[in-house]
């Protein structure tokens, strides 16, 4: 290309940039940062929200709504209500799926005798790796969710096994905690 085609294209490209000759033009010009730009942001973001609750005369999330407030949206796609399911001790309980991975929930109406709402999560029993029953962890967020499936709830202090009680619970059996018999004799001993 010969240099001064070139140099031609390069000044029309100052020129076009340049405030100045769009105000000779009749153009006044405009920034962005000069427009109110939270309100239509916000309207937005408040739209979308009454849509999913359903103020806005659709069906919104319906159902899906409790789990999408404590989890967040994105859990919704993966989301499946298991009807006439009674693994919870008659609560309603939830699957959440992707691939071969899954992850049981159980939705609880009084979890504080207040009428509060929450999930648990099934986890393994904690005291016995052959234990028929089922183990419940409550999950709090998205967070609990990974750490549940991650195996980081295993152990968690607040796990209820429908069979062995809660974890860690002072009235549990500690006969086959290794070394308690030592510790005993240890304590009376000196």
């Amino acid at each position: 290309m010969p240099e001064a085609t070139i140099i031609k294209q390069h000044q029309g490209m100052v020129d076009s940039h340049q405030t100045f000759s769009l105000g000779k033009e009749g153009f006044a010009t405009a920034f962005s940062d000069r427009f109110d730009r939270l309100l239509p942001f916000l309207e937005r973001l408040s739209g979308a929200r009454q849509a999913a609750l359903g103020l806005d005369g659709s069906d919104g999330l319906g159902d899906l709504n409790i789990p999408a407030r404590m989890f967040g949206e994105d859990i919704v796609p993966l989301w499946r209500w298991k009807p006439g399911s009674n693994v919870a001790g008659g609560d309603r309980v939830a699957e959440i799926r992707l691939g071969q991975q899954y992850l049981t929930l159980a939705l609880r109406t009084d979890i504080d005798g207040e009428g509060d709402i929450g999930f648990d999560v099934a986890v393994p029993c904690p005291h016995d790796d052959e234990c028929t029953g089922r183990a419940w962890a409550p999950a709090y967020s998205i967070t609990s969710l990974y750490r549940a499936l991650n195996g980081d709830l295993d152990d968690d202090e607040d796990i209820v096994c429908t069979v062995h009680g809660p974890n860690h619970a002072d009235d549990q059996d500690d006969e086959d905690t290794p070394g308690l018999e030592e510790r005993d004799l240890e304590a009376v001993h000196g």
